[in-house]
């Protein structure tokens, strides 16, 4: 069996945007003007079934998928359950999902597979985001979907300022495949969005908020939302904040309709108020006192899940104190226009980079974060990654890389780095779906083939998560023609 190595890196640290290097299919065949991808995976399939054995084959950067089997061989597999990687794993995909995934001495690689051979690399599930933004027009929002996918993350959840026509497009995300392929369907991350959110005043000048001023005006605006179609409901506790009967009244009807319920608390008073009302899911976490016992007890009680949303604090000193990273052409594909020119003003990064206090708003963000972190997963609460990307407040805070940025920070945090991939894939997946066993977020047979391969081993440095090889969403490598459309797209 001939096998041909998966060496054509989609997205690394050293991604210059060169595409004069060609793989076997773009050297030696002539480029055909696109088809829907049944058609070319057809051809695929008829070929393969012209060989006696398993086939083999790279990471194609034209051929956007197989309906053969592909089988993975050789890779570290961290299956995202935070328990040992497997070395010398395979792992076989079959459609959309993941068919077996074990040692190379219990998996059998089906006949007439594609093969490819992933020894030296390391296989995570796709990373999940349970915090980002993406109030955007339509056609932009499919283009950071595919900044963000690039970056590995192939699920994310929009927390609140998503315009109503905009709802639709979110369910597109997670259609299945063969009927999408039919409607037209685009190449995203799974979405999930929470419409328009409750703030009293903002979060920024003119976002498309709900504002009600009493609890029969609030119960209108979440039945106006479960009309809408969405998948959460999101209630920002900051000030100035809603009156009790006004967030009772947004919780209950939340329950009536059954749409979960997420929230904004950086406050443990608010955190009490909407825990003993029944919610659970709350991004960011008090800084107003430090941690205490009694706070980890009461969270783990009540099952609370924290996001405490690191990455967008960061983010403004961060990518200025790192133009390696800040000059990866991924990066800036990953930032609106205004955040890019933010990020490219020298002006801005002198001033930053010199203020006199900087030194200790580093200090008080781990203070006022870390220790939480570190107490409430050393407890078994769940913390997982969110991190405001996309957040129009901030601009600076890039979909994708700041996933990764999160992640690295529970590391800082204290935990280790198989409990940080965990946090970012089958614990975040857990959150968003409500169930101990999600469809996504671990490699295991049966689920959703969302897969993230890697050139360097995130045990050994967690920096490493960026080092991307390639990315799989639903059992569809992301390929250099799908990257090149997009980053012609952006301005």
């Amino acid at each position: 069996m001939r096998t041909i190595p998966a060496a054509d890196k989609l997205a690394t640290t050293e991604d210059t945007g060169d595409t004069e290097h060609k793989t076997f299919t773009e050297r030696y065949f002539p480029r055909c003007p696109p088809f829907p991808p049944w058609w070319r995976a057809c051809s695929i399939v008829l070929l393969v079934a012209l060989l006696s054995g398993p086939a083999s084959a790279q990471i194609d950067r034209v051929t956007i998928r197989v309906d053969a089997p592909i089988a993975i061989i050789g890779a570290r597999l961290i299956d995202g359950s935070g328990t040992r990687p497997i070395d010398d794993s395979v792992v076989v995909v079959e459609d959309d999902r993941i068919r077996a995934a074990g040692p190379r001495a219990r998996v059998q690689v089906p006949r007439g597979a594609t093969v490819v051979d992933a020894t030296g690399k390391f296989l995570l599930p796709g990373l999940v985001d349970v915090h980002c933004h993406i109030n955007q027009p339509p056609e932009d929002m499919k283009r950071y979907w595919m900044a963000q996918l690039r970056w590995g993350v192939t699920t994310m959840r929009s927390a609140g300022n998503d315009k109503p026509e905009t709802v639709p497009l979110f369910r597109q995300t997670r259609s299945p495949r063969q009927s999408s392929v039919q409607a037209g369907a685009f190449l995203s991350p799974r979405a999930y969005t929470a419409g328009q959110g409750f703030n009293v005043s903002g979060p920024y000048p003119g976002a498309p908020t709900f504002k009600p001023k009493t609890p029969d005006e609030a119960r209108s605006n979440v039945q106006n939302l479960k009309a809408q179609n969405v998948d959460f409901i999101k209630i920002w506790m900051t000030n100035p904040m809603f009156p009790p009967d006004v967030i009772a009244a947004i919780v209950d009807e939340g329950k009536k309709q059954g749409i979960p319920v997420i929230a904004h608390v950086t406050d443990v008073a608010s955190l009490h108020q909407l825990a003993d009302q029944g919610v659970t899911d709350f991004l960011h976490n008090p800084i107003d006192q430090p941690v205490t016992p009694e706070l980890v007890a009461y969270a783990k009680g009540k099952k609370l899940t924290f996001a405490p949303t690191l990455a967008n604090i960061e983010s403004r000193w961060f990518y200025y104190e790192h133009p390696d990273i800040l000059s990866m052409p991924m990066l800036q594909d990953a930032l609106y226009p205004r955040g890019r020119q933010m990020l490219a003003d020298a002006a801005r990064k002198e001033q930053t980079l010199s203020a006199p206090d900087l030194a200790q708003r580093k200090a008080r963000m781990r203070e006022q974060t870390y220790p939480f972190i570190k107490a409430m997963s050393d407890a078994g609460v769940r913390v997982v990654t969110g991190t405001d990307c996309g957040a129009e407040a901030s601009q600076v805070t890039p979909f994708g890389h700041a996933t990764h940025r999160e992640v690295q920070m529970f590391v800082e945090a204290g935990m280790s780095a198989l409990t940080a991939i965990r946090a970012a894939t089958l614990d975040a997946a857990r959150v968003i779906t409500r169930s101990e066993d999600p469809e996504y977020g671990s490699i295991r047979a049966g689920k959703v083939a969302d897969l993230l391969l890697l050139d360097a081993d995130p045990t050994f440095d967690i920096n490493n998560t960026i080092k991307i090889n390639n990315v799989m969403r639903a059992g569809r490598w992301i390929t250099q023609t799908d990257r090149a459309a997009i980053a012609n797209d952006f301005p």
